[in-house]
């Protein structure tokens, strides 16, 4: 929730940290538009030579340019579905799922009445790899079943069995396959946000490269800050951190502003999420 809207109402925070995709489409694209030939810069590997005046700055400039260019397909990727998720805010979210009719005075099944219910549901879909079960509350829709089947980059949620708890009778199933163009869109923001798609293997792709993205944000600060350095000819160079915080100039208080919020919100999130 952090991540999504800052612990923030949704309607606030998500188009708050959507719109921060935009930023990074502009940082890439002036990133290219500066790079001079910038197609050769991916075989150019960073090299520290030591005894050069200004190593540090050539080192962590090429440094910054070389992970930036294997970084672009990532990049292309979360600005994309970062600003798909503000399209959603504001009216563009797809039609939702269908659902069964309410059904009420169901206990929540245990036991081997539960492992019935699911092997209920695996038989209307054997091709479904069962990842979630959601019991009914008061006044429920069934035992929800999701999973992954044949459709590609959807959630979970798009193959969906419901089974009602009282005779196993299957109240409705949904397939990825079944959806329209739309919600195969809509459905397709997350995986390829988040690297779901392809289990283990894609999700460490997506940290590597996701760490290697926030790097460049430091790495950056770097740059800019050392280049103030040297055309200021500090004879009394600043503290390290106090010159790099004044390179962030004035997005620096309102982005350490939103960090606050968050902190500031989250004790009320958790008490949320626990029902109490």
């Amino acid at each position: 929730n952090t991540h999504r809207h800052l612990m923030m109402p949704v309607a606030v925070g998500v188009p708050i940290v959507g719109s921060m995709a935009l930023v990074l489409l502009v940082s890439l694209i002036t990133g290219l538009v500066t790079y001079k030939k910038f197609w050769r810069g991916f075989t150019r590997l960073p090299q520290w030579r030591k005894g050069r005046q200004g190593e540090a700055r050539r080192f962590t400039g090429d440094l910054h340019r070389f992970v930036g260019l294997w970084s672009i397909w990532f990049l292309a990727l979360i600005i994309l579905t970062g600003l798909w998720y503000v399209v959603e805010v504001f009216g563009g979210r797809a039609p939702p799922e269908p659902k069964p009719q309410v059904v009420t005075g169901a206990a929540q099944p245990i036991g081997p009445e539960l492992d019935a219910l699911i092997a209920r549901a695996q038989a209307v879909d054997p091709d479904l790899r069962i990842s979630g079960v959601s019991f009914p509350g008061e006044k429920g829709r069934g035992v929800l079943v999701v999973g992954q089947a044949r459709a590609i980059l959807v959630r979970d949620r798009a193959n969906a069995i419901w089974v009602d708890p009282r005779d196993g009778k299957v109240l409705l199933a949904s397939r990825g396959e079944q959806m329209n163009l739309h919600q195969r869109i809509s459905e397709a923001a997350d995986p390829l946000h988040f690297g779901t798609f392809g289990g283990l293997s894609t999700r460490l792709i997506w940290f590597l490269f996701g760490l290697l993205v926030t790097g460049l944000s430091v790495t950056g600060v770097m740059i800019y800050s050392l280049r103030m350095a040297r055309a200021q000819n500090e004879t009394r160079p600043r503290h390290g951190l106090l010159r790099l915080w004044v390179s962030f100039g004035p997005a620096a208080y309102p982005a350490l502003g939103l960090i606050l919020i968050s902190i500031a919100l989250t004790p009320g999130a958790v008490v949320a999420a626990a029902g109490g």
